[in-house]
């Protein structure tokens, strides 16, 4: 069978498979039901019963649930649906499936030092989804004894996050900066994905990934930006470094725009981009869902209408996480006793 043919059976393949589990997403009436639910225990109930999550929570006991076990336990189907697209992949759309475990990893260390910044070290076991550690090139057993930073250090030798994790060892005694930890690993990450779709595809193929690619980046910035500004003041010289290096905006518009006196200026200032169009067709109740409010327009639209494979993997993936985040905020807020109301204006659709 000629190369073409099956290249082109695989994408079709990927197409309908993606746009199937789609259809399989959260729907009104179950967000509906979800924050009517009144305890954590209710949500897992549903969840375990009601929804496509219920093969990775089989085994749990709702009543007894850990506040850190189900989050983990849920990721598990996102990324046994990416694992199952990647079979009909070729070699091209694959690296958007190492772009992802690398992604998993990194919220792992993250999740890991954010642990040791508390000292609650010994709860890293409960995050670790067992899907991960299948696919993973760090050692996650390794990471589950760890008690210091030192330790981290030790564990994730000779990976390639060790010069990140070594380059921010804090001080004695204080905490470690999370916020450049990520930035440092998350760019590295990004950049390889790019640098890879610039190296193995061409004409539009390459150029339709790149600005997808680059589009989300953007919304991450401007998000980042807005919040940055509103919630913590922070002037251009400690937000730059912050951002994602990539991206549609060019340099000097992101400088200008982290340079601006006010939320409003910015808003203004985005405007005058692609990205202001995109954000006067949303709705949102607060500055934090832009980002995602952003993401979910785009995805479906590429999720629905995109012959390409890896657009469709990439839009399908990020709307599964976008629905991850509306059920983390739901078990919390219902973990905290918010109404009905609070938690659905805490989701993005």
């Amino acid at each position: 069978m000629a190369t073409s043919m099956v290249s082109a059976m695989a994408s079709n393949a990927i197409l309908a498979k993606a746009r199937a589990m789609y259809g399989k997403s959260l729907g009104e009436t179950d967000y509906k039901q979800l924050t009517d639910c009144r305890n954590v225990s209710e949500v897992a109930a549903y969840l375990k019963s009601r929804t496509n999550y219920k093969d990775a929570l089989v085994g749990l006991n709702e009543n007894e649930v850990h506040r850190g076990q189900l989050e983990p336990m849920l990721r598990q189907t996102i990324y046994y649906d990416i694992f199952a697209l990647s079979r009909y992949a070729m070699n091209q759309s694959l690296i958007f499936t190492d772009f992802i475990i690398s992604q998993a990893e990194i919220d792992q260390i993250l999740r890991c030092v954010t642990l040791l910044n508390i000292g609650k070290a010994d709860e890293f076991i409960y995050s670790v989804p067992e899907s991960l550690k299948k696919v993973t090139k760090i050692d996650l057993e390794k990471m589950i004894q760890v008690r210091s930073y030192d330790e981290l250090v030790s564990a994730l030798a000779g990976t390639k996050y060790a010069p990140a994790i070594r380059k921010f060892r804090p001080k004695d005694g204080e905490r470690a900066n999370i916020a450049l930890l990520e930035a440092e690993m998350n760019n590295r990450n990004f950049g390889m994905v790019i640098e890879a779709i610039k190296t193995t595809r061409n004409g539009k193929d390459r150029d339709d990934l790149l600005n997808v690619i680059t589009a989300m980046l953007d919304f991450r910035n401007i998000s980042r930006i807005i919040r940055l500004k509103k919630y913590y003041h922070y002037n251009k010289e400690r937000i730059v470094p912050l951002l994602i290096p990539y991206g549609r905006l060019p340099e000097r518009t992101k400088e200008e725009l982290c340079d601006a006196g006010s939320v409003n200026e910015v808003f203004d200032m985005v405007s005058s981009t692609y990205l202001g169009r995109l954000i006067s067709k949303l709705q949102y109740n607060d500055i934090s869902q832009l980002a995602n409010a952003l993401l979910s327009m785009y995805c479906k639209h590429h999720l629905r209408l995109s012959p390409n494979p890896t657009i469709v993997m990439i839009s399908y993936y990020y709307l599964k996480e976008i629905e991850l985040t509306n059920i983390v905020n739901i078990i919390e807020a219902t973990r905290y006793g918010l109404s009905a109301d609070e938690k659905e204006k805490m989701l993005v659709r």
